[in-house]
């Protein structure tokens, strides 16, 4: 393992969700590589969890796995009142504060259909998971942010849910040196880049951003979606007919000075993982 990177390599930054580690052995080479080839400074994780009845028993979590593939120098941020989300850092370029979980504003109810791919067929409370990390050799403290929102009930409440992530910025003083990370669940039928940028305002208006190129690729497949409920089966067979809506969900949304941005294509989840390079 390269414990070297030039300084022109920035800090990197990546988000990824795991789509319940259900294929974390095919997933883990895409970290090693993306390390390898530019630097991994900290990544942001959803789903990490397994579904019932699949993976190891017991409390262990995707993450462990890759963190165990990564070494030693990676640590682990995660809380129990939010397991599906989880932060690893490497110690060599980063220190972590203290952390927090934020709760979001939580949906009502389910209508009949999300009830039929809402796992338990309930609302569930979302939280954020966030943390203040400096990058060794001084500069200033940034907040590390990595959310999920919720798959069911329109992005008008996962607008809610972006405006909640934004005033616990703005509540720790950190809304001008964050990083927000994760999965925005930003499905439309038609013109879905506007109704994620419309998603991410409250973000863009500290300054956080995601990619400003307008051509940036889709993020999320329903043909890869490998999880057992009817209608996400229903999304592979469809997916093995040629049909499928990409859309992009997964973002990086950051107020640091940007070097460049990546996407990795990885078939063994529904999500391809996003990166950005920052000026540390």
């Amino acid at each position: 393992m390269s414990t070297d990177r030039p300084e022109a390599n920035g800090l990197v930054v990546a988000t990824h969700n795991l789509m319940h580690g259900l294929r974390i052995d095919g997933l883990i080479p895409h970290y090693l590589a993306l390390r390898e080839a530019e630097g991994l400074d900290l990544l942001c994780l959803q789903e990490d969890r397994y579904l019932a009845g699949v993976g190891p028993a017991g409390d262990e979590r995707p993450s462990a796995r890759i963190v165990a593939a990564l070494g030693s120098p990676y640590q682990l941020v995660r809380d129990d009142g939010c397991p599906g989300l989880c932060l690893i850092y490497d110690s060599r370029t980063l220190s972590c504060r203290p952390r927090a979980i934020v709760p979001l504003p939580r949906l009502g109810r389910l209508s009949w259909f999300e009830k039929l791919y809402i796992v338990g067929g309930k609302t569930k409370q979302k939280y954020v998971l966030l943390a203040e990390m400096q990058a060794h050799g001084g500069g200033p403290v940034f907040a590390a942010v990595c959310f999920h929102l919720d798959t069911a009930g329109g992005n008008a409440h996962r607008l809610t849910q972006v405006q909640a992530v934004a005033q616990a910025l703005e509540a720790r003083g950190l809304q001008r040196r964050a990083i927000a990370c994760g999965d925005t669940n930003a499905f439309a039928w038609r013109r879905q880049p506007e109704a994620l940028g419309k998603l991410l305002a409250p973000l863009r208006e500290l300054g956080a951003v995601d990619s400003e190129t307008p051509e940036t690729r889709a993020t999320h497949f329903f043909a890869r979606q490998n999880e057992p409920r009817l209608p996400h089966r229903t999304g592979v067979l469809l997916g093995k007919m040629g049909l499928d809506l990409p859309r992009r969900y997964d973002v990086v949304c950051t107020s640091v000075p940007v070097l460049r941005r990546g996407q990795v294509v990885t078939p063994d989840s529904d999500h391809d993982l996003v990166w950005a390079a920052l000026r540390a």
